[in-house]
């Protein structure tokens, strides 16, 4: 429980950067929801921010329809049980969707609610990512591995071994290529077809949180309480150096990140309630926002879920259990 608790909390060339967030004003959002009582253990929101599904410290899985805010389906591992959800995430066509939580993996229809894949893995779940169609999952594990895993046919595709739990990870919706973050500080960027390091960079402590562009073409990693960059992966060369230092003598962990389609922007949310709006090519913050926090709960929530939505609009989750829609 101990470490379900803490990742409940936790969580071309471009010129170098380096900016410090909470540097603007941060706005409230336009309109929030509140999609569970006790908090969450983990979010995932689809691509677009139409839908949402949820891992509730109290009530286990759910899925839901932002636009109405109605909870669809009720998903949990077994009969009769809530279930500890630890990752979570929509696939890219928003078909699919997949729940984890310590060596169970299992692949829902968004459409039908029903299961179509129930599979156990070879050690407890910490992070999950879902390509294309739910065909294929990325799963980080406290084993010291990464696997590639076909979700719906079931079996392992590739072992990435890191030598540490990979606490985060993201994959390319043609499962081309995944980026893990794992325990040694260590960010890596893998070519899913042979299971070879493509590249790999180390930050200053454990890796809390890790992204690729839609187009493979830049990745993102943050350290806890440490340094956040963006790197092109063509090169591995750096490219953007984001400060998270909110006070003079302490940083915040980045949760959470998402780039835009068109990789002008990667929006990153914090342990400290905080959503920045970043431009990838100067590292400039366009704006902030701090999610919903009620009055008479705990003072702070972590980011645990980002997306852009249409109309410049984007959606944010907290382990409050809020879902935040921010202009």
């Amino acid at each position: 429980m101990k470490r379900i608790a803490k990742k409940a909390l936790e969580l071309g060339l471009i010129a170098f950067s380096s900016v410090a967030l909470l540097s603007c004003s941060s706005e409230a959002p336009v309109r929030t929801a509140k999609y569970a009582e006790q908090g969450l253990y983990s979010a995932g929101l689809s691509d677009d921010g139409s839908s949402a599904l949820i891992g509730s410290v109290q009530h286990g899985g759910s899925y839901w329809l932002n636009a109405v805010n109605e909870r669809r389906f009720n998903w949990n591992h077994a009969a009769g049980e809530y279930s500890s959800i630890i990752g979570v995430d929509i696939d890219p066509s928003g078909l699919y969707a997949a729940t984890g939580g310590a060596r169970t993996l299992v692949l829902w229809n968004t459409t039908t609610g029903m299961s179509e894949g129930f599979w156990a893995t070879p050690g407890d779940i910490q992070s999950l990512k879902l390509t294309q169609n739910g065909s294929n999952a990325l799963i980080g594990l406290n084993d010291q591995t990464a696997r590639f895993f076909d979700i719906k046919n079931g079996g392992i595709k590739q072992t990435l071994r890191t030598g540490a739990t990979v606490r985060a990870v993201d994959v390319m919706s043609d499962g081309t290529i995944g980026i893990t973050g794992d325990d040694l500080s260590n960010v890596i960027l893998w070519n899913l077809q042979t299971g070879e390091k493509i590249h790999q960079w180390t930050l200053s402590n454990d890796i809390s949180s890790v992204a690729l562009s839609s187009d493979g073409k830049y990745a993102f990693g943050a350290a806890q309480l440490g340094n956040a960059k963006i790197w092109s992966t063509r090169d591995g060369k750096e490219l953007t150096s984001i400060d998270t230092g909110a006070l003079k003598y302490r940083k915040v962990t980045l949760s959470q990140a998402v780039f835009s389609k068109d990789n002008r922007f990667i929006l990153v949310g914090g342990v400290n309630s905080q959503v920045s709006l970043i431009q990838v090519s100067t590292g400039a913050i366009q704006k902030e926002w701090r999610i919903y926090l009620p009055k008479g709960r705990p003072a702070g929530a972590s980011v645990l879920a980002l997306s852009f939505a249409p109309s410049n609009r984007y959606y944010a989750i907290g382990s409050n259990g809020y879902l935040n829609v921010l202009e």
